[in-house]
């Protein structure tokens, strides 16, 4: 973004129910007084926590706790936390590349066929409570490093899915998920909640290369990232929903695709 000069500022308090301000000085400030958070301004509309204030150190102290961790430096599947799926003639196994380390899974040269890798345990996501008074948890972080192995156009879109989902599918159109998505061999975030939807708009990537992906889900908004860069937060159809983490692909037609994964990081912000 292009930085900003703060010259001057407003403040506001409120629930965390209200509607925060829009069109206001950038570096304005809201305080959350049934959370006891404040958020700031960076562009005078969207809104973001601004944590390390003494209103916020004084109710809380807000801290990173990492809740699953894989790095693959063990070059095997822990049975105890990993499940795949790899359909027909698929192949699955653990590859480095200078030095990096990653579980690679690819099909076969045959359409309809899946390959996929969810976690056997699931995450609570109950954006409704995060961030109240009573709520342990303040958001939940997913991030995880990814290649698609083959162009996207050979990807099956309906069963291209990378996030959390109520089930273990790698199939978009299960209800309850957030996660990335192909539509169109394009790449977006979607949530749905019960079966009603919300997307970004497309987001620009190169999946064949190696990519970073993140997806921060909070109590009124979920924010995707890739590489870094932000994508325009979904505030509505966010389902509250225990969900297991699934990284999945088709095949759609006489050509292998896969995935290739790299470091996965999932963990709660919580209030301790």
């Amino acid at each position: 973004m292009t930085v900003v000069f703060v010259s001057t500022i407003n403040s506001w308090i409120g629930l965390s129910t209200d509607t925060k301000p829009t069109s206001k000085p950038v570096g304005s400030k809201f305080w959350e007084y049934d959370t006891k958070l404040e958020y700031i301004t960076y562009d005078g509309t969207n809104w973001t926590p601004y944590r390390y204030t003494f209103s916020n150190l004084n109710a809380s102290l807000v801290k990173d706790l990492p809740f699953l961790v894989e790095f693959w430096e063990g070059e095997a599947l822990s049975a105890s936390v990993w499940e795949t799926v790899i359909d027909g003639g698929g192949t699955e196994q653990f590859s480095t590349a200078s030095g990096y380390m990653y579980y690679d899974m690819d099909t076969d040269a045959v359409g309809d066929d899946d390959v996929f890798i969810n976690s056997k345990y699931r995450f609570q996501c109950r954006p409704n409570t995060f961030g109240q008074i009573n709520s342990t948890i303040q958001r939940l972080t997913v991030e995880f490093e990814l290649q698609i192995v083959t162009a996207v156009a050979s990807h099956d879109n309906t069963n291209f899915f990378l996030g959390l989902s109520s089930d273990k599918t790698n199939d978009i159109t299960q209800n309850d998920l957030i996660g990335f998505y192909l539509a169109a061999d394009v790449l977006k975030g979607k949530t749905d909640d019960g079966g009603t939807e919300s997307t970004t708009a497309a987001i620009a990537a190169t999946l064949t290369n190696w990519n970073k992906f993140k997806i921060v889900i909070e109590h009124n908004r979920v924010v995707f990232y890739l590489n870094g860069v932000a994508q325009t937060a979904i505030t509505t159809n966010i389902p509250d929903a225990a969900m297991y983490f699934v990284l999945g692909t088709r095949a759609e037609g006489a050509a292998a695709v896969g995935l290739n994964v790299g470091n996965v990081e999932i963990f709660y912000d919580e209030l301790i």
